[in-house]
């Protein structure tokens, strides 16, 4: 048995929306790494990958039609292996943008090496999580992606 992670991304000149290396992130950092660290996030159902994905689009901005629902497939062992976020997270973690408590946590995880997964609180829904996948974690090999389908944003969002 598998779980399933999902994301929403696009096909650039640098990369395809399958590409599990973490160059988005890496281009000028993110809610959890700072720039030049190779992660890759994705949220732990479809409707997450949707918000999270709108929250980089501003307020009134004409969505794009190239986005690509993208399964990540990851094996049981890895999934236990995961490791969680601490609660209660440090003040500051959600604050927007993003800063340095929630990109020194992220960091600090990535230089362990400890797992290929990092369990993340969503800031739009705190009750959900994202998924931070440590794409130089010798795990992270096991972990599959699939291309299902064009994604697009319905207009009242």
């Amino acid at each position: 048995m598998t779980v399933s992670l999902w994301r929403i991304a696009s096909d650039t000149t640098s990369w395809t929306a399958e590409d599990m290396a973490g160059k988005g992130a890496a281009s000028s950092g993110s809610r959890w790494n700072h720039a030049g660290e190779h992660v890759t996030y994705a949220a732990t159902s479809i409707s997450l990958a949707a918000w999270e994905t709108r929250a980089h689009f501003a307020k009134g901005m004409v969505l794009p039609w190239n986005r690509i629902l993208v399964r990540i497939d990851v094996p049981d062992g890895v999934w236990r292996a995961r490791e969680l976020t601490p609660r209660p997270l440090p003040i500051g973690w959600n604050v927007v943008p993003e800063g340095m408590v929630s990109r020194s946590i992220g960091s600090a995880w990535l230089a362990s090496g400890a797992s290929a997964l990092l369990v993340v609180p969503s800031v739009i829904i705190n009750e959900e999580d994202n998924v931070l996948i440590n794409p130089a974690h010798a795990d992270a090999a096991s972990i599959t992606v699939a291309r299902v389908r064009q994604f697009v944003y319905d207009h009242r969002v």
